[in-house]
């Protein structure tokens, strides 16, 4: 049964999904409230905090006595014009989040790469919310920036102001994500060979099988290919398989760790189903892996004793020393891809659509 409490939120995402499939077009009237309220066998109040939300988000408008529109491209907050683009010395950077374990130092290159060139950046941060990211990248727009470096939400579907952007030729580079098939350049980590590599290691380490934890790989093109490495990494050193957990995805206020608790136990739910352990567990990214960690000291396990494991990145601040063996994102070049790409939309006008692959660095710690 679908709890109340979170009904908004399927209505929400089921008319998102509706407009971004093209099953309601731009200028589109969506069906009235009553009408919807019946279809989702839900409240008016509970339909119009949904329809809020897609206000919000940029995709409809609504209109006092006449209804709910999907909005046209036309609508969305026009860029500045290219000759006011072209007198700027602003780019815009806009981040889902930073830590230590990625984004940190990225952030910084990427400053220090561009004020190099002389221009001057405006930071802002999404925290994964996608209203937040719409917000963020419309304000940055009125200020005249002459260029967009995004970090996108995890998100299941397009930001439309950021599709609006990119279709008007505006110069946008996206980092650490991909929206596959549109005409955008992307630098981001080679997730699925970082994760191969990482099944390699266990098969190195004597391992005949592994598991895998990762937070729902559908909600970033990122933990898709990280959750496919996986596999073939499987297939190429015939480990066997021991099944994976997939973990919920991110909202708005995942940075302040509230998922924790809920991610320990359902990992210790996933470990005591399976009689033995298995003999390597990979986590698709550091949160994953240290929920992991404590939730083998609740156990009385000791990763690198009692099972390998490994994962995406780890926090160097943490502890003195690496505990997990991990893969780590090359962020300085990330950064300088990112900031040359952006640098040639900058100054030429147009370049061509690169989906640019950053090889992940290994990292020996005492997990494996």
């Amino acid at each position: 049964m679908r709890s109340k409490d979170f009904l908004y939120e399927e209505v929400y995402s089921d008319i998102r999904q509706k407009i971004m499939s093209g099953h309601y077009q731009p200028d589109d009237r969506l069906p009235g409230e009553d009408e919807l309220s019946q279809e989702y066998h839900a409240s008016r109040i509970t339909i119009k905090r949904a329809l809020d939300m897609l206000r919000e988000d940029g995709l409809v408008r609504r209109v006092q006595g006449k209804g709910t529109f999907v909005m046209g491209l036309e609508d969305m907050r026009p860029a500045a014009p290219m000759e006011q683009r072209k007198e700027s010395r602003l780019v815009g950077i806009v981040l889902e989040h930073v830590s230590s374990p990625f984004g940190l130092e990225m952030m910084y290159r990427m400053i220090r790469l561009l004020e190099e060139q002389n221009y001057k950046t405006c930071v802002r941060f999404t925290f994964g919310d996608i209203r937040k990211e719409t917000e963020e990248i419309n304000d940055l727009l009125s200020m005249h920036i002459c260029g967009l470096i995004i970090m996108p939400c995890h998100d299941s579907y397009y930001n439309m102001t950021i599709l609006k952007l990119i279709l008007e030729h505006f110069p946008v580079v996206l980092v650490d994500k991909q929206m596959s098939g549109l005409p955008v350049s992307s630098i981001y980590t080679d997730g699925s060979g970082a994760v191969k590599a990482l099944v390699h290691k266990l098969r190195e380490r004597g391992a005949k099988n592994a598991a895998l934890i990762t937070i729902d790989p559908s909600s970033a093109s990122s933990l898709g290919d990280r959750v496919e490495g996986f596999y073939k990494g499987l297939e190429e050193t015939g480990i066997g398989n021991m099944g994976e957990l997939i973990l919920p995805r991110r909202t708005g206020d995942w940075i302040f760790e509230k998922r924790s608790e809920n991610y320990i136990t359902a990992i210790e739910g996933f470990l005591r189903s399976m009689d033995p352990l298995p003999e390597g567990i990979v986590c698709t990214e550091y949160s994953t892996a240290r929920a992991l960690l404590e939730t083998s000291r609740q156990m009385h396990l000791e990763l690198g004793v009692d099972t390998l494991a490994c994962c995406i990145d780890e926090n160097p601040n943490s502890t003195a020393e690496v505990f997990f063996s991990h893969m780590h994102q090359d962020e300085a070049e990330i950064a300088r891809k990112a900031v040359e790409v952006l640098l040639t939309l900058l100054r030429n006008g147009q370049v061509s659509q690169m989906q640019i692959k950053v090889p992940a660095i290994y990292i020996e710690g005492r997990s494996l």
